[in-house]
């Protein structure tokens, strides 16, 4: 009797999975979607000159050194010639690096007393190690940080190997920037996609005949939660392998060793780069589930499928363009959880923790904690919501 329960489930599940990836929109969407995410990486390599190729080549000979005295000096004098560290010529060995530095040394960030106080040809490994650390005490007195959580970061940043080893880093920059931009798209395509997964029957009154089959509401309803749940994980899989495997396959793992500051200055996360990356995946992927829960949590409540994925993409513009000042840290810190603005690229980490016992937790941890609670209640709010559909 439990084989032919199993089984009927399996097939429900596998009826409620064709349907949705049988609809033409969604076909369609996810085409384009994964086309145009994979193209965007694509075409940084597909039309890459000679000149290019050649000048990435050059940058290959300060590969593995540390940014110490000696490096800077180089890169300090390289940009005394030109101006600045952002106006040395793309054709020059320390063209990257030196955009790094620059931003490491947030010179773009005008904080008095603080940022651009210095001098080229007098840089040196302490005072850029230093300027960095300033800028972090600087960031924590901006997000409101509590003494407590300011000595978290203080004994995170001593475990983060100093002076830190240059790798270049295309890839992982890249890759980094199409994190956030691809977890947008993914919201949208999954909130339209599931859209329709209750509101097409309930608006359509055909729930009236799948109810009236032996199966029952319990078995039909958890199989589209499972189903649901099953389409947000593969879209999000698919559109984060399509928009970062171009890096992997032209660049291989090349700098996943080295410390994420690389990346993103401004954090003290003690992670190297690769570890970053797999974080941002399991965020990702956990993020593209709670679209779909929530997705169809709409679905069923509104019975609409149009106010459903508008709800969904509405939000997602909301996100985007609202922000709460730092000064109210509850909501400010809540509103800096949402998955585009986990993954938002930048050069700093929201550093602000929750303490909960004698444990504190990072954005990272926070996000995918709540993620799977909010996953796990709009599940059952959806299930509650269906077995009130009256038959």
């Amino acid at each position: 009797m439990c084989n032919s329960n199993g089984g009927v489930f399996g097939e429900l599940v596998k009826y409620e999975l064709k349907k949705i990836f049988i609809n033409k929109v969604t076909i369609i969407a996810l085409i384009l979607s994964t086309c145009l995410l994979a193209g965007t990486s694509l075409i940084e390599y597909i039309f890459i000159s000679p000149e290019d190729r050649y000048i990435a080549k050059r940058e290959g000979e300060i590969e593995g050194r540390f940014i110490d005295d000696k490096l800077i000096d180089d890169v300090a004098d390289t940009a005394t010639q030109f101006g600045s560290l952002t106006e040395i010529p793309g054709d020059n060995t320390y063209s990257h690096i030196g955009s790094y530095m620059n931003r490491a040394l947030g010179t773009y960030m005008n904080i008095e007393g603080i940022s651009g106080e210095y001098e080229l040809s007098e840089l040196t490994e302490e005072q850029f190690y230093r300027t960095r650390e300033s800028i972090l005490e600087y960031l924590y007195d901006y997000f409101c940080l509590s003494d407590a959580e300011k000595e978290y970061w203080t004994s995170k940043e001593a475990k983060i190997p100093k002076p830190f080893v240059w790798k270049t880093n295309y890839g992982l920059y890249s890759m980094r920037a199409n994190i956030s931009a691809s977890i947008t798209l993914a919201i949208f395509l999954i909130g339209i996609c599931l859209s329709g997964v209750y509101a097409g029957e309930l608006s359509h009154r055909t729930e009236d005949l799948i109810l009236c089959t032996k199966t029952g509401k319990e078995t039909i309803a958890a199989a589209k939660l499972i189903s649901g749940g099953l389409f947000s994980a593969v879209v999000g899989g698919i559109l984060f392998i399509a928009v970062n495997s171009p890096h992997v396959i032209f660049n291989g793992f090349n700098g996943w060793d080295t410390a994420c500051q690389l990346i993103i200055p401004f954090t003290s996360y003690p992670y190297t780069s690769g570890k970053m990356v797999l974080v941002c995946f399991g965020v990702y992927m956990l993020a593209s589930v709670l679209a779909g829960a929530i997705a169809m949590f709409l679905s069923c409540v509104l019975k609409n499928m149009v106010a459903s994925a508008g709800v969904i993409c509405g939000t997602v513009f909301v996100d985007l363009f609202f922000t709460i000042p730092h000064r109210f840290r509850v909501l400010s810190q809540m509103r800096f959880l949402t998955p585009i603005q986990v993954l938002i690229n930048g050069s700093m980490t929201d550093p602000r923790l929750v303490h909960i016992g004698e444990h504190f937790w990072g954005t990272y941890q926070t996000a995918a904690i709540l993620y799977v609670v909010l996953i796990c209640v709009f599940c059952m709010l959806t299930y509650q919501a269906y077995m009130r559909v009256k038959r």
